[in-house]
């Protein structure tokens, strides 16, 4: 489905008052479902040395990582060794990013202008960054959705590829968190849509990434 740069809606602001399409809960529920396209917690927290959150506000990371931050909180711990950090792309620095971080960017196609811009050349940076460093030193490097749930077309017809505005948003790079019971408060389970339009009540949006850790990759690899 390629949607044109005239066709994309633009907006400069987290937009709250849509709820995000119902059609979502289903892509979400499959995704979950999937082996090769889901992570639990215990994934994420066995799996990355730490969590950046590059996020234009508190309220943006409250709203598209709620199951994430509230699954962190659940554990037991908390968060006192900083497992999570929570920052804004003035405050990256590429050269200061542990080895074995997770960096989750603003997608560069979301529909916010401005965000749109600045997550370019963050990613920029850090893709630069990253590929100078030798392989112990390397990140992992992980796209979001903002607004992106309210205009993407789902990937129907067996998971093919998204092109908005010329950006490739590919569905073998996307991953979920969490099984597909996390999404029964919404009575859509992998079988059904449900009556609501809500998306899960732990995020306000979809907890659909795109890029993948390694450790999907060796599921996918040796599957």
């Amino acid at each position: 489905m390629v949607r044109h740069d005239s066709e994309r809606p633009e907006t400069a602001h987290l937009i709250t008052d849509a709820p995000v399409p119902g059609h979502w809960i289903q892509v979400l529920s499959t995704m979950q479902a999937n082996p090769f396209t889901h992570l639990d917690w215990d994934d994420v927290r066995n799996e990355a040395a730490h969590i950046l959150i590059v996020s234009p506000t508190a309220e943006v990371a409250r709203t598209c990582f709620g199951q994430l931050l509230t699954s962190n909180a659940d554990s037991g711990s908390g968060n006192p060794d900083g497992f999570i950090e929570i920052v804004t792309a003035e405050e990256l620095a590429p050269e200061d990013v542990p080895a074995g971080t997770w960096i989750f960017l603003p997608h560069r196609q979301d529909g916010w202008t401005e965000l749109e811009a600045t997550s370019a050349r963050v990613r920029s940076a850090l893709v630069k960054e990253n590929t100078a460093r030798d392989r112990e030193g390397k990140f992992t490097l992980i796209e979001y959705g903002i607004n992106l749930w309210l205009w993407a077309e789902p990937p129907y017809g067996g998971g093919d590829p998204v092109c908005h505005a010329g950006e490739l948003i590919s569905w073998e790079s996307a991953w979920a968190l969490g099984r597909a019971s996390a999404t029964g408060s919404d009575g859509a389970g992998p079988g059904g849509r449900g009556s609501s339009a809500h998306a899960p009540e732990a995020s306000a949006r979809p907890p659909i990434y795109f890029g993948l850790p390694n450790v999907l990759r060796e599921r996918r690899r040796n599957g």
